[in-house]
């Protein structure tokens, strides 16, 4: 019976951890929006339809001039999403190879040749992670985050449909840091090999 009150009192430990991490999630997760006039935008893979409509209108509104498409999966989704929403086919390249953030950032890194600047899209609360690593794989471009939020208060952003992600990108974070020396907060660091 000791086990039983042991599991239960860990459940409740764990599923107070669980709350306040989601309860905390719209204030330490996302970074500050600032998508002013970049060289070139970046759309991260994996959930495809809200990404490519945010790249689309920041495109429409003068964002930049080129719209480069990251990750495996749905990046040539992403593309034909971009394409029906009015960005010109030929402003559009693709990277469909990376499976990770950091894959992202080694693979499209190179495809940037001669941007200063860039606007990474994805959702709040995958913006810290995925400025981090673009900001350590290239240190000269200056990365800045559009990102994808629901309108709601911040407290409430981690009590989505999206609690699943939320969590894993704490775990994510840390993950990151420990194998990658790749800190979500702080100084951008480079990345092991």
């Amino acid at each position: 019976m000791i086990w039983a009150g042991r599991a239960t009192a860990a459940l409740i430990v764990a599923a107070a951890c669980a709350a306040c991490a989601l309860t905390a999630a719209g204030y330490v997760l996302p970074t500050v929006d600032a998508p002013g006039p970049a060289d070139v935008i970046v759309v991260l893979g994996g959930f495809g339809p809200p990404r490519a409509e945010r790249a689309a209108r920041l495109f429409a509104e003068g964002g930049a001039r080129r719209i480069l498409v990251a990750g495996a999966g749905d990046c040539e989704a992403i593309r034909d999403m971009l394409v029906a929403r009015g960005a010109p086919a030929g402003a559009i390249d693709t990277e469909c190879a990376s499976r990770s953030t950091l894959g992202n950032a080694r693979q499209a890194v190179p495809m940037l040749a001669g941007a200063r600047s860039a606007i990474l899209v994805t959702h709040w609360y995958h913006q810290r992670r995925a400025l981090a690593c673009f900001r350590a794989t290239a240190p000269s471009i200056a990365f800045a985050s559009a990102s994808v939020r629901r309108d709601l208060p911040r407290w409430r952003l981690g009590w989505t449909g999206e609690s699943k992600a939320v969590l894993a990108e704490y775990a994510k974070i840390a993950w990151y840091a420990l194998r990658y020396g790749i800190v979500a907060w702080g100084a951008p660091a480079t990345p092991s090999p």
